[in-house]
Formats: C-alpha cells, structure tokens, sequence
C-alpha cells in the first residue's frame, strides 16, 4: 500500500513539473509595453530587431507623462507617410487608440489620441478598402465586434457596422480580398474561431469549420499576412504567460476547406539583448512594399528586482486545454 501511495506522489510530481516547465506557476513582475519599428528582406528576416528603433514608455512619456504603455501596433503607409496606432494605456483603467507619424520609417511623432470610448479599446488594426479608410480594434467591453470608418484619416473615426453582435473576441485579425474574407478572434476559453463574408458589408458567419486553434497558441497577434503559401497568421504564445512570445502560422485553403500548419515557432520572444523587449514580445504587422518589408512590433521589460507572482489557476487552465487540444486534433 505505501509503495503504491508513493508511486502516486512520484507521478503527481512529476506531472507538477511537467506543468510547471510548460507554464511556471511563478512569474517575475515586468515592466510596461514599448513598441519597436524597421525594415526586414523577408519574413523571416523580421525576427532580427537588434539593429532596429523602439518607442519606449519614457520617450511617449514626455508627450503624454499619464502613459503606462503603449502595445499593438498597427501601420498604414499612405503616399510617403507611416501612420502609426496603438492601444495607449494611461493612468485611467480603460486604454485608448493613440496615434504616431513618420515620413522615413524610423523617426516617429507622437500625434495624440485618435479615438477613446467609455470601454477598453486595443489592438486597432487599420486598413483601406475600396478607397476608404477602416478600424477593427477589439472591442469587448461593447459585447460586440465593432467596424470604425475614418470621417477624417487619421484622426477622427466613428463606428461605422457591428460585424459580430452580442459576441466577445479578443484581438480580432480580418484579411480581405477578391476570393476570400476571413476574421479570426478568440473566446475567454482560448478558443481561436474562424468567420467568413461574401465581403466587409457583408454578414459574417461561423466558417463550417469554425475552431481554428484552441490553448496556449490560440489568440491572434498582428495582421494576416498574404503568402505564397497561403496566408501567414501571428498568433501570441502564452506556454509562459501572457506576452511571452509570437509563432507564426500558415493558413491554407483549398475550396471551402483549410488546414493550419505552424510555420516559425517563436518568431519573437523575450529579447535580453533590448531593455524594452526583455520581458517577452506579443505582436506583429508586417508589409511588404516592392522588395522589402516594414514591421512594427512590441515587447514588455523584465523588472531586474521584480516579485515572483505565484499563479496556479493559469498553468492549469492552460495546460488542460492543450491536453484537450492535443487528444482531439485531426
């Protein structure tokens, strides 16, 4: 009976660790969300930042001295001139959409607040659609999937459709184009989904195979990428906690079916080389303009004296639903 009670006990712990190697239940405190920006041959050649600008929290600071951070970068380059949107969080608990203006791709200003509601806004993926300037942020606080339309480009924006009523998803990504319009978006349950349109006005309903990716590898970070392949997806990496790292993903279809394949595991992690990235990196919009490509990104700090956080409810959610994913992948 003792040798079986201690053949359980070995087994617990050695699951315990397992778990705890996937995902710690300790994490270190880290620091706020800085965005870094340059120019890559190729996609692969995006991961190497060394050499490459960062807006930090201290430099937005001297604009806007109520700043915590700045994350989810996304551009739109229009004639000569990058346009630059964050999620900008200030002292206040609710984030809003900050605007930064470049003419070369590497000196950027800062432009102020370009849209603020009475909810949490982040993650604001613009892009143009026939002739016409769009924002998808995630906008769960209106329990619904919201589409802004720019009255005046860059600054002033106002909800133009509800693409998803009465339904809540975390950092919504949208690729359109002639043959396929996709919108991709988490649950709380680390469950990527997949929507599909005939077009952006369109309704947008649940693909027949609606579950894209479940578990730590499940929620969208930056704009969908064309590929000759297919389509490339930044999709955040959580096995450590949340902001850890960004793999990518290839998206392919054939008919009205598709099949998902990892493509870089790890594309960004934590950097220990850049102070600002040091912590973990979370996002990616990437484009290419003729031969070369134009990324914006982001990464948070490892506080050198930061407290150990104990966190069990994380790494057993996490770990479970991989499992589950793991048991039930085709």
């Amino acid at each position: 009976m003792k040798k079986i009670f201690w053949i359980g006990i070995s087994i617990m712990v050695m699951i315990l660790l397992l778990m705890n190697y996937r995902t710690p239940f300790f994490k270190r405190e880290k620091g706020g969300w800085s965005v870094g920006y340059g120019y890559s041959k190729s996609i692969e050649d995006s991961k190497n930042i060394s050499n490459n600008k960062v807006f930090s929290i201290e430099e937005l600071k001297k604009f806007s001295d109520s700043t915590n951070f700045l994350a989810d970068p996304f551009y739109i380059k229009e004639k000569d001139t990058f346009y630059l949107f964050f999620e900008h969080q200030k002292s206040k608990p609710k984030a809003e959409i900050g605007l930064m203006v470049s003419t070369d791709g590497i000196n950027y200003s800062y432009k102020g607040t370009v849209l603020k509601e009475k909810f949490h806004l982040s993650y604001p993926q613009v892009f143009k659609y026939k002739n016409e300037f769009y924002m998808l942020p995630e906008t769960q606080g209106a329990n619904n999937v919201l589409l802004y339309k720019a009255e005046k480009f860059p600054h002033k924006w106002k909800v133009c459709d509800t693409l998803l009523k009465n339904i809540k998803l975390k950092d919504p990504a949208i690729y359109l184009s002639d043959s396929l319009n996709v919108l991709l978006g988490s649950d709380k349950n680390m469950t990527l989904f997949m929507y599909n349109s005939k077009s952006l006005k369109d309704k947008w309903e649940l693909n027949k195979k609606s579950i894209v990716m479940r578990g730590t590898e499940s929620r969208c970070g930056g704009r969908i990428i064309p590929h000759k392949d297919g389509l490339i997806i930044p999709i955040q990496n959580s096995t450590h906690g949340y902001g850890y790292g960004l793999s990518l993903y290839n998206l392919n279809f054939k008919g009205k079916d598709y099949s998902v394949n990892k493509y870089k595991h790890l594309h960004f992690k934590a950097n220990e080389n850049i102070k600002e990235f040091s912590g973990g990196m979370h996002h990616l919009d990437l484009q290419k303009f003729g031969d070369e490509y134009y990324a914006v990104y982001d990464g948070n700090t490892a506080l050198e004296n930061g407290k150990l956080k104990f966190n069990i409810k994380g790494p057993l959610k996490w770990n479970y639903i991989d499992l589950m994913n793991w048991f039930t992948e085709e």
